[in-house]
């Protein structure tokens, strides 16, 4: 069995360490602090930045940011089991969307530091809602494991089986929702034996 999965939100801790980064520049820019702990998202309005601040702020540091992240907790126990059990391991991530020099590298050098075992390192456009899809159906992905929630129902539509983890920004939908990837791992042992 082929399970896909993405990088950040499902084995790293993206939100958090991007919120910390927006708090400290925010110090250095206004010290206005959050403004909208309701917003949906990091960018989308949590901060009092224009348009142009927080574009030119993501786009300088980004790459930056990838190379710090940590791994969510029980992401190396419970892939490393996966693995265990016979599973193909397919890392599907939407970092080739010219926002990195070097994405490949950079992701590989990540996963390495972090003990990731996987058997296929798939890199796509996040911008482009049906490029995770056509490298699902491609690669004969049964389990998708995303956090965005376009992408998930775009995988839906196609008769891939979905799981969403959970983050505040994809609440309205009823794709399988996970939280941890114990709630995970499960997930695709039951679903083995059904």
């Amino acid at each position: 069995m082929n399970i896909g999965v993405d990088i950040d939100n499902v084995i790293s801790n993206f939100n958090e360490v991007l919120l910390n980064e927006f708090l400290i520049h925010d110090k250095d820019l206004r010290n206005s602090g959050i403004i909208n702990a309701n917003a949906d998202y990091i960018t989308r309005g949590m901060f009092d930045w224009s348009k142009e601040e927080l574009d030119e702020f993501y786009m300088n540091n980004i790459e930056r940011i990838a190379k710090k992240l940590v791994l969510l907790d029980g992401t190396k126990e419970y892939i490393d089991k996966l693995k265990n059990a016979g599973y193909n391991i397919f890392i599907i991530t939407g970092r080739d969307n010219g926002e990195y020099t070097n994405p490949y590298e950079m992701t590989k050098k990540w996963l390495d530091k972090n003990n990731i075992i996987y058997d296929k390192l798939i890199l796509t456009n996040a911008y482009d809602t049906h490029s995770k899809t056509k490298e699902c159906l491609k690669n004969h992905i049964d389990i998708m494991i995303d956090d965005s929630k376009r992408i998930c129902e775009d995988c839906v539509i196609n008769n891939i089986t979905t799981l969403l983890m959970d983050t505040p920004y994809n609440k309205d939908t009823n794709i399988t929702r996970v939280h941890n990837w114990e709630e995970i791992y499960e997930f695709i042992t039951e679903y083995k034996k059904n």
